[in-house]
Parts: C-alpha cells; structure tokens; sequence
C-alpha cells in the first residue's frame, strides 16, 4: 500500500518551510498563515527538529519562548513577539496586563499548553554531538523548566491530587476533541465580549471548530481576565476543570525527563520523585477504565469520566505510564481495531477520533483527522512496548502523508487530503524526526 518514500527530498522539503516560518530568527511561527505567533508546544517540536541540522537555532526557539515566563512560573501557550496580526484572539484581548505575574515587556496569552518542552530539551541533549555545550544549554534552561512544572503542580493541582487540571480545551492542545463536548455543553456564556473569528480566513469553514463551541472558548477567556487570571479563584470557579488524560501523560513524561536531566547536573530529584509517584498513581487509579480498555479524561465538576474513545488515550504508551496489561488491551483492542483506528474504509493510521464515535468527522480540527503529532508519540509509545512493526508502519504512514499533500496541519484519514493550516511547522520538524531514525546518526 505505501508509496516509495524519496527521504533526502522530504528531508530538504522540511527544513525549507522551518526556515521559510523564521521570523527573524526570533521564533518560528506553526503555519505560513494561520498562526503567525508563538506557540508554547509548538516552539517545542521545532526545536526538536531544528536540532538535527542547526542546534544554535533550535536552542534560540527555546530561549524566545522562556522569555515569556511568568514571574509565577507559568509558560503561556501563545506568545505575542510581533505584537498584533489577524489571528484572533489578538493580544490585547487577554488583558494580562491585569495580572501582577504577566511577564515584562511581552505579550502573551494567559492560559496554558501541554508541557512538552523537557521532554524535547531532553531529546536535543541525549542526542547532542558537544556533550558539554549542550549540558550549558541544559543548565541554563532548567530553573525556568523546573518553575513551569512546580507551578502547574500548584495552580492547577491544589489538593497534590497528582493530576493537574486544564481550565480552557485550548489547553488541551486538542481543543475541539469530542472528549471536551460534554464538559463545555455546561459552560453556559451569560455575557460574551464583543469579538470576530478569524480563523476562517486561511482554513475552510468545516475544517475548524463550530460557533457554538467557540462562543464558550472566548467566554472561558472573559472569566480569567476578569479574575485576574488569579490561580486559586480560577482552580475554584471556573466552570470548566477537566483531568486531561493526554495533557497528563505529557505532564508525566517530561516529569521523568526533568529528573533525568537534573541527575546529570547534580540537582536534587526528591521532589521530581514524589510528583512522578503521585502521577503515576492517579493517572491508573483515575483515568483508566477497566471495562472499556481506554484512558478517559476526568471531569472535575461533573465528577466523572468522560467516555470518550480519542487518541489522547494512546499517549499513555508515549508516557510509559500503562502496565504491560493496559497497553495490550489500548493497542490489540482498539489501535488495531478497524472499526475505531485501523485502515478499513480509510487509508492511514492514527484518526484523532474512532471512527465508530459519534463525533467522528474526518477533516474538522481533532474530530477525526490524522495529526503527524500524535502519529509520533504513538509511534514512540509502541517501540517502547515492544510493538515494533506497528511502530514503523504508523511512521511509514506519516510519511507517506507529508510526501502525498504537502507539510499540512491535519490530514483526512480516508484518503490523506490535507486540511487545516499549510506549511505547518511541526509536522516539518516532525518529519526530520522521524527521517532521522534512517538518515542521520544519532
């Protein structure tokens, strides 16, 4: 079924639309036009694949988005360095200037996004050609690493649950996933600022969130920024507080490769410890759902799981957080299973949703398309559960895909059209990620 893969073509292609997003050599925006800004996971995986053939420039990704920091620790998920564009929401709609943490100089958004980023500064050094540069680069970033997590354990993880909750889907990463309908059909906009979608400027219409949904993502942004983006009323009052599973499996593993990388400075690990034990607990004792099989996110308010069969339940595999039971039954029962994500009626491994939910739309942003992200971590998770050829056919797809439609934001899992945004940064970095498991040495 796959085509011939041309690697040193795909390999060049890549590194033209990393270069092609640099603005200024300041940050690299995700996409040619919808997301002319910084994103926190973004900045993250580009560094991850800059790494392979410009260090100086990957290390510079990273250093423009901790400058960003706010004085309590937080990484906001989009950072302003260009100031205003026709992305909405603009900068000046967060208001952060109303919070006494907002950052200095900068401009930013005031919530969060997976924390992905030690685990890419822990891949940049394990894989680094000058060892000892790259231990300076890792000394000079891990108090603002360090911060970033102590603060997502206190603001959104209050009661040491070991499971940090996300306060907006934004937050997420996959803000439109169908795990999120239920918890926000309770969010209920009684006053909604004055705004204007502009996502539908560079992306078709039934390729992104509904209205309905969206009414409620500005709503949840009104609330923060009339609380003052306080941590303790947001954690209290905001009507929506969800468990993530993917954002808490991401949470884990760069958990995991901060203690691995404070060993080799020296820096104490107890505290590292104790978050990794108390994580690992809950994400199994909460999270997991015996009767189905799958990792469900938790809803806080409403004091349930949210039953619903995504591929965020896959990146407890990329986390190593599922026992050798857990991830049988995730990969034997469902990844493999052609009625939810195995090719049968469509062509390529991982659709973002099963494909026998309800919700299941193949080209609308996380209800179905196939992400190069998400294809990665899967792929990572399975090698480190001993599922090798799985592994390698989901890398061949993701390949097979970028090769097919261009460097795209999202893919249609039928047939592998692109959809979203074009020359999309990560899928770019990506893609060096994984041509570099054959094309370069480690």
């Amino acid at each position: 079924m796959s085509a011939a893969i041309d690697a040193e073509a795909l390999l060049e292609q890549a590194k033209a639309v990393l270069r092609a997003n640099d603005v200024e050599g300041i940050f690299i925006k995700p996409g040619t036009y919808q997301y002319p800004h910084q994103w926190n996971w973004d900045a993250a995986l580009v560094a991850l694949g800059l790494s392979h053939f410009d260090r100086p420039r990957a290390e510079q990704e990273i250093r423009s988005l901790l400058k960003a920091q706010w004085k309590d620790g937080m990484l906001p998920h989009v950072v302003y360095h260009n100031g205003a564009s026709d992305y909405f929401p603009t900068p000046d709609f967060w208001q952060i200037e109303r919070s006494p943490n907002a950052p200095n100089g900068l401009l930013t958004s005031g919530i969060v996004q997976p924390p992905i980023l030690a685990t890419c500064v822990r891949l940049m050094h394990e894989r680094a050609k000058d060892r000892k540069a790259s231990l300076a680069f890792v000394r000079e970033v891990y108090p603002a690493l360090h911060r970033w997590h102590r603060w997502l354990r206190a603001a959104r993880d209050p009661e040491n649950t070991g499971l940090v909750a996300i306060v907006h889907p934004w937050e997420s990463g996959t803000d439109n996933a169908a795990r999120f309908v239920e918890p926000m059909i309770r969010v209920i906009p009684s006053r909604v600022p004055p705004y204007q979608r502009k996502d539908f400027l560079h992306v078709r219409e039934d390729e992104r969130p509904i209205q309905a949904e969206y009414q409620r993502f500005v709503y949840l942004i009104d609330l923060f920024r009339q609380w003052n983006y306080d941590q303790e009323t947001i954690y209290a009052r905001s009507p929506f507080l969800v468990q993530d599973t993917l954002f808490n499996a991401l949470m884990y593993r760069a958990q995991y490769d901060l203690r691995m990388l404070a060993r080799e400075l020296g820096e104490p690990t107890e505290e590292l410890d104790e978050w990794l034990a108390t994580t690992r607990y809950a994400y199994n004792a909460r999270l997991w759902s015996e009767a189905h099989g799958l990792y469900f996110a938790y809803d806080l308010r409403g004091q349930r799981l949210l039953q619903e069969n995504g591929c965020a339940t896959f990146i407890a595999l990329f986390a190593g957080l599922a026992s050798e039971h857990q991830a049988r039954r995730l990969v034997e029962e469902h990844l493999l299973n052609p009625e939810e994500y195995a090719p049968n009626g469509t062509r390529y491994f991982v659709p973002s949703q099963a494909k026998n939910n309800l919700f299941f739309e193949p080209r609308r942003y996380w209800r179905g398309p196939v992400w190069i992200l998400i294809n990665w971590m899967v792929s990572e998770g399975l090698r480190r559960y001993g599922y090798h050829e799985l592994a390698e056919t989901i890398r061949q797809h993701s390949l097979e895909l970028v090769q097919r439609s261009g460097f795209m934001e999202y893919y249609d899992p039928r047939d592998g059209t692109g959809c979203g945004a074009s020359g999309f940064s990560w899928t770019a970095a990506l893609t060096i990620e994984m041509l570099a498991e054959t094309m370069m040495p480690a």
